[in-house]
């Protein structure tokens, strides 16, 4: 099984030790994250958190199941991802870096063959086409939030859950590519009340009902509620480049 990878991600005023969810290990209920543990199951919520909402928004129909498999490292992946455009998917660049085998998003019963067409290992951000995928697009915003929805799978599962959180104004931080390797500057939103479990990496932070105004990538190792968002703007450039684009782009290796 993969052991953790520490990533620390310092914003102006302290430094956070980030457990990334990726891609799920089947079986065992083990992670492999970049950072410290994440929970197999889902956390009980911290005092004062919020609970699950238990009614599918509509901004839920477009949120997807993302599956996968690694050879190189032997890892299968499970992750979340969101429809932005015809037939295209916005998902953490860390949850499919390496998968060369069995890629596909799920949504309901469909199942739809997806291949990686852009990679951002610096962003942590990549988008998946899927041909034959008809679900409605979500709109990015950049708008001011102070409170949004998370909605993600959680590992194994195949409804989504909607988790209420109270969002910070986004900031920056700085930390390193999903390889460890290079130093990167984010535009971040931190979230509490909604508890990050593995396979919820790359769900989107949804306000005002269908606006997309960040990705999750990131939970706190401490503090069980608090969660982390790339906003709109991080990912921007990637989801561009993504839009239009048929064909495939490496992806390698293993993050």
């Amino acid at each position: 099984m993969l052991g953790p990878v520490r990533r620390t991600v310092r914003t102006p005023r302290q430094s956070v030790a980030l457990a990334v969810c990726v891609a799920v290990l089947a079986g065992a209920g083990a992670a492999g994250c970049a950072g410290a543990h994440v929970p197999a199951r889902p956390a009980a919520p911290a005092a004062g958190a919020t609970t699950e909402v238990t009614a599918m928004s509509e901004a839920a129909h477009s949120v997807v199941r993302v599956r996968g498999y690694a050879s190189s490292c032997r890892k299968p992946l499970e992750a979340t991802g969101f429809v932005y455009a015809p037939e295209r998917v916005m998902v953490n660049a860390h949850t499919v870096a390496g998968a060369d085998r069995d890629l596909e998003v799920v949504l309901g019963d469909g199942r739809f063959a997806a291949q990686v067409v852009a990679f951002d290992p610096e962003a942590d951000a990549a988008v998946l086409r899927a041909p034959g995928l008809t679900a409605r697009p979500l709109r990015f915003t950049q708008a001011s939030i102070t409170a949004a929805v998370v909605v993600g799978y959680h590992k194994g599962a195949t409804v989504p859950v909607e988790l209420p959180a109270k969002v910070r104004p986004d900031q920056p931080a700085e930390s390193y590519d999903i390889y460890n390797r290079v130093r990167v500057s984010l535009r971040i939103h931190r979230f509490q009340g909604a508890a990050i479990t593995p396979g919820m990496s790359g769900a989107p932070l949804v306000s005002d009902g269908d606006r997309v105004a960040g990705m999750v990538f990131a939970a706190d190792t401490e503090k069980a509620d608090v969660g982390y968002a790339l906003t709109t703007a991080q990912f921007s450039a990637v989801a561009t480049s993504g839009r239009r684009a048929t064909t495939a782009v490496p992806h390698d290796p293993c993050d």
